[in-house]
């Protein structure tokens, strides 16, 4: 991982208000489901935000041979899969409360994604990872990482070991990689603790000691430290109780480990454009820590806005 020079000018964005007015919930009826949904309630409550319940109906199979299943068919398995979305929204009462509506279509999950966020101005997308295989198992089958290299707004992953939280805002830890294509992940980070002066942790896990030069190690931990600094906006401690740490291990296993001790109820990762695919395979960092996390992960592309 590349460290950003301490001699470099400040790169850090300034502080700015994070707002999510308008939320696309991925519904896949998986096991994650009602987590996904007391997520999606929390964070809506928190923003008072509506909410777009999304389900991309899979097609009835055929009978037997080449004989396909009349329209017919097809017209009464998307009324079941519509009673099911209003089954499980009913079974919420909170969203008595908040504004919300849902669409149930034949259609292809990234495509019906992508086209309700550009449509609808979404600003956060929800969705459940089942954590079996990584991030290709995410709520949305295969089509899970595309949606986080194409959709222009933060993903937030509900993995297969992350509860709801009454205050999912309360605790919050950037996990940083020092690189500049991370500077919106900070600052949607740093804005949320702010928003809701909740405790900021931001965290760089130094993988090895090896190629240091002589350099001490506590020299080392020095300098990340002010690299970390360098990605957050100086007045954050004005509004939010804030440390910066830099911890010898093993990633996915350190962030994870932090993220508990500090009783983390929301983990900031960033993803940078050329890395898109490459940080969404089978046993990437990212898809590690999703899978071990006990708390939603937020991953920021760095041209969200």
């Amino acid at each position: 991982m590349s460290a950003i020079s301490p001699t470099e000018a400040n790169p850090h964005l300034s502080t700015t208000e994070i707002i999510f007015r308008k939320l696309l919930v991925a519904i896949d009826f998986s096991a994650q489901t009602q987590h996904v949904l007391k997520a999606a309630v929390t964070v809506a409550e928190c923003f008072n935000a509506e909410i777009l319940f999304v389900h991309a109906a899979w097609p009835v199979p055929y009978n037997t041979g080449a004989e396909f299943v009349p329209a017919e068919g097809y017209a009464i398995n998307l009324e079941v899969e519509q009673a099911r979305m209003a089954d499980l929204i009913a079974s919420e009462p909170a969203l008595q409360q908040i504004k919300h509506r849902q669409i149930v279509e034949y259609a292809s999950a990234l495509e019906l994604v992508e086209s309700s966020v550009r449509g609808e101005k979404i600003d956060l997308v929800i969705a459940g990872s089942h954590g079996a295989r990584g991030l290709e198992r995410l709520a949305l089958g295969s089509v899970a990482e595309a949606i986080l290299r194409h959709v222009n707004c933060p993903v937030l992953v509900v993995g297969p070991h992350a509860t709801s939280s009454a205050c999912p805002f309360r605790s919050v830890l950037l996990a940083s990689k020092l690189q500049l294509s991370e500077l919106r992940a900070a600052q949607y980070a740093s804005g949320i603790a702010e928003k809701f002066h909740g405790k900021f942790t931001a965290l760089h896990v130094i993988e090895s000691t090896k190629d240091l030069d002589g350099v001490e190690p506590e020299l080392i931990e020095e300098r990340t430290k002010q690299a970390l600094m360098r990605l957050l906006p100086p007045d954050l401690q004005l509004y939010s109780e804030s440390e910066v740490k830099a911890v010898y291990g093993k990633p996915a296993e350190t962030v994870a480990f932090i993220a508990r001790e500090n009783c983390a109820s929301l983990i900031v990762c960033g993803v940078s454009e050329k890395a898109a695919l490459a940080d969404h395979t089978l046993g990437s960092t990212l898809a590690q820590i999703i899978r071990q996390a006990h708390c939603p992960v937020l991953c920021v592309r760095h041209h969200c806005v």
